[in-house]
């Protein structure tokens, strides 16, 4: 326990301003208050009782008692049920306020209910320290709570100097010894300053300070229809964790064994839970207040549970366990050796300077057992909350067990630290084991040199500070495990079992989505038990400017025809069809679909990363015959390459590549097909447009998987560029339009249905849109009824932020993204190299800034298949840069006919090892 154990701090403050009767906004109450001259003051005490326990992250809370002084209330009045709460985090809006509520009686009788709320809120370039901290934002109710009508409002002011008085007002109460008393003022002034450091001066920082506390229960509940096995989670999370973003969530997981092969699964995470008590010291845990039953899916997220999305069923939480936590540890990351030495240490940092944490992690971890407990939940009815039903549980303390940590972060931003976590319990065994893996985050793909820092820095991080704790009966046992990327012994490590049992998504930081998972796991020992999971995903799932939700397939298969299929299979793409089939009121043989794939920028055959697999669509038409489907195009518009070389018109193009059609589609030049034009906005203007994409009844962009030096990638959105029918596209769309802005308003004059992406293999690198010799096996298929969802996707496969692309921003901007709901394989490809920001600056600032300088470049530098593309200038300063260029081309380009030089293997081999 505590040295600070019952000891307590109190002090006094005033604080004086203006109520409008009336008025709900406090900015406007004042204003009405200042014109009427209603004040308004209080005088309070504020006494912590046991500043142990005000410390911890779940509390914060005070009382406090004084007076109050209205001239509308017409005097001085007790303050009844007074309570503080300092930097506690507003469920609502993430931000710490300092809160200040009580109630009064004044002379008519009536009952008030006064709240007032400080915002610790850094606004950049602001100096604003000193306003947040004196400026009480106040509404009083007619009434006992937030419920009751509005009285008024208005805002009250500390006035700085009485900031002497307020400190000199500080006394320390039951400290037995001097130590302990200036112990007790160090350990409370400490709990100021790092909120304040953290929220005013984390700019200033290349460091942050955080921790949280967290408890994993596994076992037995008792319930009427007999014993059910269990597995809880929940924690208090502070702001920091656990990247230094400036965001914090508090959470339950709980999952109960419903008899039938399956489990009851509830969740809800949020900034701060106001119902939820979590004291590991002190064996004391409560939570009452809402919670999501999620009957039809595994996971949730942070965005559907603020918009209380339909399959979330509402409930209602009141659980209370009581329990004896035995602290083994702490154990210091990234050097747990140390920890050992250190431990003393650390426990009187922690306990002397509690906002103070020492660098690196300090997990301190418990072994739980359950003294009482009991776990009710009650599942809302709209018509009658009352008679709804309910579940309660009472916990079998015999056969549960648990581990709790409370654990300190103290990192650098840069680079930003990623970890791995999970912790599964052996009730049976009393045995609990946590493995951690710590790496690197290389969020920022696009700058190369950071992102190789990163790279090397992670595989430092991954060696010295991953490691195993395993607890059985009151003994601790750490041991360092080798990197989580397959070189370690697979013997000692977890075996994830099936798909995840619950999964709650906290989607509201911004680097990365925190996921919190209840996984079943093979244990090392070779049991199977139940674990909490702790992991990290770049997919953004939730919605932004849209209330659609999509699925998108990526379908990850060494058999790109099954990948295919799959694809269809689970985005309902016959379906979809059908759907779109019965719209039209056309026959199936009437219905026409037409396919865009991208393959007018293929250099050479030989190189499959540049063009979509005719395979693949060859498939695509097969499956959309096989359904009675028989008006199937497949089309494409002439490219810039034309200009320079010939035969290099879509049909030629075509037949190349083993385009054939015999699978059952004809090819159409959508350049050559363009017979009307059309006013499609202001950067397209009055515009030629493809008969028979214009005709077309459900069209499908199909992309090829490649990074763009352009736009960084090029998938399905980008690929309706290559739609526009101006064959000359570097003059007509880069030099005097607009590459961006042109494809997106084709595609809302002309929507596209459906998108797929061919990642089986996959060009990247800084000219993945040109060539790539060494292509990357991704072995992968992505498709969705959505593009930007389906690039959205594909985008972060790349490990990247989609919004790195105009194109998706104007698409998001434009059409919205739709709420994901990812079937397979999220995890990013490796090796994978994007573009460099240097690289697309040169494209936009220098080759588009000039057309005929752009032009030259192109033209000198394009490689061809030269046995069968000719190059149609006959100038002889075009030949002689050619030529100058031939060392250039046989460094990036495949070469029909040519073995790769010793410039093109290093050039790939340096492209390859920069991509892992």
């Amino acid at each position: 326990m505590s040295s600070l154990e019952s000891v307590g701090l109190h002090f006094q403050e005033s604080m004086s301003g203006y109520l409008g009767p009336g008025q709900s906004d406090p900015v406007r109450g004042e204003e009405l208050g200042r014109q009427q001259d209603d004040r308004i003051r209080f005088d309070v005490r504020i006494t912590i009782e046991d500043l142990s326990r005000f410390v911890k992250i779940s509390e914060h809370q005070a009382t406090l008692t004084g007076t109050v002084t209205g001239s509308v209330f017409g005097g001085t009045y007790p303050i009844v049920d007074g309570a503080f709460r300092l930097f506690s985090i507003d469920p609502a809006t993430g931000i710490r306020q300092m809160v200040y509520a009580f109630k009064f009686t004044a002379s008519d009788g009536r009952r008030y209910y006064l709240h007032g709320h400080k915002e610790i809120q850094h606004h950049r370039g602001k100096a604003d320290v000193v306003e947040d901290m004196t400026r009480l934002f106040t509404v009083v109710y007619q009434g006992d709570d937030e419920h009751a009508p509005v009285y008024g409002a208005g805002i009250l002011y500390f006035a700085l100097k009485d900031t002497v008085s307020l400190v000199s007002s500080i006394e320390i109460t039951n400290a037995k010894t001097l130590k302990q008393r200036i112990k007790a003022y160090l350990t409370f002034m400490s709990f100021v300053y790092a909120p304040l450091r953290e929220e005013y001066l984390r700019n200033l920082h290349i460091d942050y300070q955080t921790e949280y506390e967290n408890l994993v229960l596994s076992g037995v509940l008792n319930g009427r229809d007999g014993p059910r096995e269990f597995f809880l989670v929940s924690g208090v999370h502070e702001k920091g964790f656990p990247w230094g973003d400036n965001e914090s969530f508090s959470d339950v997981l709980l999952a109960v064994d419903d008899g039938n092969g399956g489990y009851a699964k509830y969740g809800i995470t949020d900034h701060a839970l106001e119902g939820l008590r979590l004291d590991v010291e002190h064996g004391t845990y409560r939570y009452h207040g809402p919670i999501f039953a999620l009957n039809s899916s595994f996971a949730a997220s942070f965005t559907q549970m603020r918009a209380g999305a339909p399959p979330l069923v509402p409930c209602e939480a009141d659980f209370e366990i009581d329990f004896e936590a035995r602290p083994t540890g702490p154990v210091s990351y990234p050097l747990p050796v140390l920890g050992r030495f250190a431990a003393p240490l650390i426990a009187k940092m922690r306990e002397a300077l509690p906002s103070e944490h020492p660098l690196g992690m300090s997990i301190t971890p418990h072994t739980v057992i359950v003294r009482s407990g009991k776990l009710t939940i009650q599942h809302r009815e709209e018509q009658d909350a009352a008679a709804a039903p309910s579940e309660v549980w009472p916990i079998d303390t015999g056969s549960t067990f648990g581990e709790a940590e409370r654990s300190t972060f103290h990192s650098f931003k840069e680079p930003t630290l990623l970890y791995g976590y999970i912790c599964g319990l052996r009730p049976r065994q009393h045995a609990a084991r946590v493995q951690i893996h710590t790496r690197t985050l290389r969020d920022e793909r696009e700058l190369w040199a950071k992102d190789q820092l990163d790279r090397f820095l992670g595989k430092v991080l991954s060696r010295i500070a991953s490691a195993e704790m395993l607890l059985e009966g009151d003994s601790l046992k750490v041991r360092r495990l080798e990197a989580s990327d397959g070189h370690g012994d697979p013997g000692s490590l977890f075996v994830r079992l099936g798909d995840p049992i619950l999964e709650i998504n906290n989607d509201h930081f911004p680097t990365a989505v925190f996921q919190r998972r209840i996984i079943k796991v093979r244990d090392p020992s070779g049991d199977e038990c139940l674990a909490l999971e702790e992991d990290m995903s770049r997919l953004r799932r939730e919605a932004v400017n849209s209330d659609k939700k999509v699925t998108v397939a990526s379908i990850r298969d060494e058999d790109k025809s099954a990948a295919l299929d799959r694809v269809l299979e689970k985005t309902g793409f016959m379906g979809l069809l059908e759907k779109r089939l019965a719209e039209t009121g056309k026959s199936r043989t009437e219905f026409s679909i037409v396919i865009k794939p991208n393959f007018m920028f293929a250099y050479d055959k030989t190189d499959h990363t540049t063009y979509t697999d005719p395979a693949l669509v060859g498939q695509l038409v097969e499956r959309l015959r096989g359904k009675g489907f028989e008006r199937i195009v497949v089309a494409e518009a002439q490219s810039t390459y034309g200009e320079y070389f010939d035969r290099r018109r879509v049909r030629e193009m075509a037949d190349y590549l083993g385009f054939d059609g015999r699978a059952g589609y004809t090819v159409v030049d959508m350049t050559e097909d363009a017979l009307e034009y059309r006013d499609l906005g202001p950067h397209l203007g009055n515009h030629p447009v493809s008969t028979v994409w214009r005709d077309a009844d459900f069209r499908i962009s199909f992309a090829k998987n490649k990074t763009h030096a352009y736009a960084y990638y090029t998938l399905t959105l980008k690929n309706i560029y290559g739609a526009l029918p101006l064959a000359n596209k570097f003059q007509e769309y880069h030099c005097n339009r607009d590459i961006y802005h042109t494809a997106l308003e084709y595609l809302a004059a002309f929507p596209v249905h459906f998108g797929l992406v061919d990642a089986y293999e996959s060009a990247d690198g800084p000219f993945g849109i040109f060539a790539d010799p060494l292509p990357n096996p991704t072995h992968t298929v992505i498709g969705g009824a959505d593009l930007v969802a389906v690039d959205w996707v594909a985008a972060t496969k790349m490990g990247i932020d989609p919004m790195i692309s105009p194109y998706m921003r104007l698409a998001v901007q434009a059409f919205g993204k739709p709420q994901i709901e990812l079937a397979g394989d999220a995890s990013m490809y490796r090796p994978w190299l994007n573009v460099p920001v240097g690289l697309t600056l040169f494209t936009h600032k220098g080759l588009d800034a000039n057309y005929h300088f752009g032009n030259l470049i192109y033209t000198v530098c394009a490689q061809m298949d030269e046995k069968h593309f000719t190059c149609k200038s006959t100038a002889l300063h075009i030949k002689l840069l050619r030529r100058l260029t031939v060392p250039l081309r046989r460094t990036f380009f495949k070469r029909s006919h040519e073995r790769p030089t010793w410039c093109n293997r290093l050039a790939s081999w340096v492209t390859y090892k920069l991509g892992f």
